[in-house]
């Protein structure tokens, strides 16, 4: 006797299987071109240059009422600078040199200085000019002090000494000026002989104090209000010296 079988079962769906390999190679590649694409498209923006159209010409209205510079304060209100005078009055002569630059000097900074220069070389003077003491009442205030008296080449004994005071390197300091006063300090140089025998270049300064009586300076006093050494550094040079 025969076992009958059991029928069969149908068949099912078939077992689903992946992608091949260069399916999935292409969606790669496709990826990294549409990457590239996109990176280019916004990378590549940014390196365009952006170029704008000429601004309009101001019409001739808006040019008119454009505010016009104003010229620096410094240069337009700056006065040219004076300089005063090393050799005011001349070189030689100095009785006649110092009573023509006390004629000369104006009552300003620069004038007291140039007065000053040739004060120093008529009363500093060795031997001491012919009629010193006789221009000492035009040149000296009433109230002169005694080291202004002194300070005259013929108030004192030189000892055989000559020489004469050179402004031609000298130069000036004004310490204060009031119009009717002013105190300058000078710098000046000097090659003295004793008997003949020449001592070298020395350098002279100190600070001499004037006043002004009837619309001319006058002498009034001598101090050492500077060293040598300030007013190396902060003197003005004269414009030209003797």
């Amino acid at each position: 006797m025969t076992t009958p079988k059991a029928p069969a079962s149908p068949p099912g769906p078939a077992p689903r299987r992946g992608l091949p390999r260069w399916a999935w190679v292409l969606i790669a590649l496709l990826a990294a071109i549409a990457l590239v694409a996109v990176a280019v498209a916004v990378f590549g923006r940014r390196e365009q240059t952006i170029v704008l159209p000429p601004a309009p010409a101001p019409s001739q209205s808006a040019v008119s009422a454009m505010p016009t510079p104003e010229p620096s304060s410094l240069t337009s209100s700056a006065a040219p600078v004076t300089l005063a005078d090393g050799c005011l009055g001349g070189v030689l002569e100095l009785d006649g040199a110092v009573l023509a630059a006390q004629r000369q000097a104006p009552l300003t900074p620069a004038g007291a200085a140039s007065f000053t220069a040739t004060l120093v070389r008529w009363a500093f003077a060795a031997p001491a000019p012919a009629y010193q003491a006789a221009t000492a009442k035009q040149i000296m205030t009433a109230d002169a002090t005694g080291a202004a008296q002194r300070s005259l080449s013929s108030s004192k004994d030189l000892g055989g000494s000559t020489g004469m005071i050179d402004f031609s390197a000298g130069r000036y300091y004004v310490e204060s000026f009031t119009g009717d006063g002013a105190i300058v300090s000078y710098l000046a140089g000097s090659s003295p002989y004793v008997n003949g025998a020449p001592q070298g270049s020395v350098i002279l300064g100190g600070s001499v104090h004037l006043k002004a009586v009837n619309g001319t300076w006058h002498y009034q006093d001598l101090t050492g209000k500077r060293s040598i050494e300030d007013l190396q550094r902060i003197g003005v040079p004269y414009s030209g010296g003797c």
